[in-house]
């Protein structure tokens, strides 16, 4: 009979005084399409029943569907902290398969709430701001903490991935969750890659050229125009950091355009970037006119129809970016349902 995961590894650490040991595991890794997703939890130890509690738990990859949703809720119930990092296709791109899994898992960790004292990693140890750590090859089928934050990365991705089916529909994302089936291969070469594929992975890599898409770089000159795409690109960094996953960029329809459309979460934001060089013009709520919010209203509106599969919640943020001269970052601030629809 197989064993499955224990508490060993945590009661062992807690007899030697580590009180806050989380977990860790990623969903995603090897997905064509969609975020990598990390999931940290730290299990109440001092509980006599938790073995009980979560008698059957396994790593995600071997429960059904259904199954992990009821072991997600239960752990969402039981857990001391739990925490949730995402690391978007864009970025995966730019840093690496290695470097973005423990960017996610780093940003798990700052999610708890609670500071963990101690690290058990699936496959690695992580550096994070000196707290020591152990990886665990196969951890998620030995260790309760790692099978653990193994269900609540794959049950947050899966969900993010049913939503960003509808946003892109055609590729059946809820169905395979961006993994390589025959299925999503016929819709790749059926109808291209999305904004949410990631290009260094094959078939899209090969899609596009063994160059890639190589962006122009150079000295940029900061007029008005410059000045508000570069407030786009570091609002849709930090918003990528925070989580979002960017659907599009500049979206244009005959009534106007909106800045960045993205994911957050099972809701889908609208998001107008104002960026500025001087605080002397007022808020970015003040700068936009009741004809402006008219306008943003009506463009998430006609984004809405031209995806008619698209029953989610949605909303529209703004985002306040202010530069120096020289075009560096000195202050963003992300107003949630900052005009009303």
């Amino acid at each position: 009979m197989e064993r499955g995961p224990s508490l060993e590894q945590e009661q062992e650490l807690h007899r030697q005084g580590h009180r806050a040991i989380a977990g860790l595991d990623e969903a995603g890794r090897g997905a064509w399409a969609g975020p990598l997703v990390a999931g940290a939890a730290i299990l109440p130890l001092h509980s006599p029943t938790l073995g009980q509690d979560l008698v059957g738990l396994r790593d995600s990859k071997r429960l059904t569907p259904r199954r992990r949703v009821w072991f997600f809720e239960r752990i969402s119930h039981r857990a001391s902290a739990l925490g949730v990092g995402v690391v978007s296709p864009t970025a995966l791109d730019e840093l690496g398969v290695v470097a973005a899994t423990k960017l996610a898992m780093a940003r798990a960790l700052d999610n708890l709430g609670t500071p963990a004292d101690y690290l058990l990693v699936d496959g690695f140890p992580l550096d994070y701001h000196g707290t020591p750590t152990k990886g665990i090859v196969g951890g998620d089928d030995l260790c309760f903490s790692i099978a653990a934050a193994s269900i609540v990365a794959k049950v947050v991705r899966d969900r993010m991935m049913v939503a960003l089916d509808r946003v892109f529909p055609g590729y059946a994302l809820a169905q395979h969750k961006g993994y390589g089936t025959p299925q999503h291969r016929e819709a790749l070469y059926r109808m291209g890659y999305s904004p949410i594929h990631r290009l260094s992975y094959a078939p899209m890599k090969f899609m596009i050229g063994e160059n890639g898409r190589q962006e122009e770089r150079g000295e940029m000159r900061y007029g008005p125009r410059e000045l508000g795409r570069l407030g786009e690109r570091m609002a849709a960094q930090h918003l990528e950091e925070q989580g979002y996953v960017i659907c599009q960029m500049n979206y244009r329809c005959g009534v106007g355009e909106m800045d960045v459309v993205a994911l957050d979460g099972e809701s889908l934001a609208f998001v107008e970037v104002r960026t500025r060089r001087s605080r002397k013009f007022g808020s970015p709520e003040e700068s936009i006119t009741a004809a402006k919010k008219q306008k943003l209203i009506e463009v998430a509106q006609t984004y809405l129809q031209e995806h008619e599969s698209l029953p989610l919640d949605w909303r529209i943020d703004v985002v306040s970016v202010r530069l120096s001269r020289r075009g560096s970052l000195e202050h963003l601030e992300v107003i949630k349902s900052a005009v009303e629809g």
